[in-house]
């Protein structure tokens, strides 16, 4: 696997190290999760990932690491694959922040479709734990967060996330997509995380079979991902990461089994409602402040 590096300024230093450093890091009650339960992990976690050229272009993004004020996104590959673009990264507290280094992950076609981008803030951003992605068997429940197009022309990106379950586990795909499910997603929702029924990260959205459409104020189409999805499962990522500058104890990783319930729909208006709530809270009652020791060689 080689990797493409983009024009940013990328410092392995950011990513990699012996450094002690503080996280914010959601954690897993040991209980079966509600649709609102893994909600408030999504919520603080998931970012907007915006290209400067269109709207359109837009995906999504999952905080899952930090050193010191710099914060490291998990997202898709082809929704940072132009090298000459300054992206702008959106979280829940609304506000936007340059990135500051994309690594691409993908160099040739067929290789896993994903990417690392990093960007600084002065203000505690959320991070995401991992869990083991190949526990996700058919009929597991999953939950998917992003930042979808609007339907309304010119309209905002809004938080959307919704339920599902994994429909299949083909064992080898184009560019690494080997978690299919049948959760409704649309385009911009690229890059997302998609999480198991505990609110661990087990993929990273971005394909869809395109086999519907809404109708846009503007008269025009917007398809809609009704078929079954795919993801790029973490542990493909987890492989990557020594080549990607990244040591494995700059990551949370839960390997406990998920709970054997099932992912509920929430309606909008609820979802619309929790994003208001947690937005800004990030989650308070399920967030600990912990202290990773990164270590060389230190298995999860």
């Amino acid at each position: 696997m080689s990797l493409g590096f983009s024009r940013f300024n990328y410092v392995p230093g950011i990513l990699a190290g012996t450094a002690v450093v503080a996280a914010i890091v959601i954690s897993q009650p040991a209980m079966a999760k509600t649709a609102k339960d893994v909600a408030k992990i999504a919520v603080p976690t998931t970012v907007r990932i915006d290209n400067p050229l269109s709207n359109d272009l837009g995906g999504s993004g999952v905080i899952i690491a930090k050193n010191g004020n710099t914060y490291t996104v998990l997202t898709a590959n082809h929704v940072v694959q132009n090298p000459n673009l300054e992206y702008q990264i959106y979280t829940s507290k609304g506000k936007t922040y340059t990135a500051k280094s994309v690594v691409n992950l993908a160099k040739n076609p067929n290789d896993p479709d994903l990417a690392i981008v990093t960007f600084e803030s002065p203000e505690q951003q959320a991070i995401a734990a991992i869990s083991n992605s190949d526990d996700a068997g058919i009929g597991s429940g999953i939950y998917i967060a992003g930042y979808p197009q609007s339907i309304e022309a010119g309209g905002q990106r809004e938080f959307e996330f919704t339920a599902g379950q994994v429909s299949s586990r083909p064992s080898s795909r184009p560019q690494g997509y080997t978690i299919r499910y049948d959760a409704l997603t649309r385009r911009g929702m690229s890059g997302g995380p998609v999480f198991d029924v505990n609110g661990r990260v087990i993929g990273i959205h971005g394909q869809g079979d395109r086999t519907g459409a809404v109708q846009t104020e503007s008269g025009g189409q917007e398809e809609i991902k009704t078929g079954f999805n795919a993801a790029v499962p973490i542990n493909t990522f987890v492989a990557l990461m020594p080549e990607a500058g990244m040591n494995s104890s700059s990551i949370t990783r839960d390997n406990k089994p998920a709970d054997n319930v099932a992912a509920t729909q929430p309606s909008r208006e609820e979802v619309k409602g929790w994003y208001n709530n947690f937005a800004l809270n990030v989650g308070i009652g399920i967030i600990q402040r912990v202290i990773p020791v990164r270590i060389p060689g230190l298995p999860f």
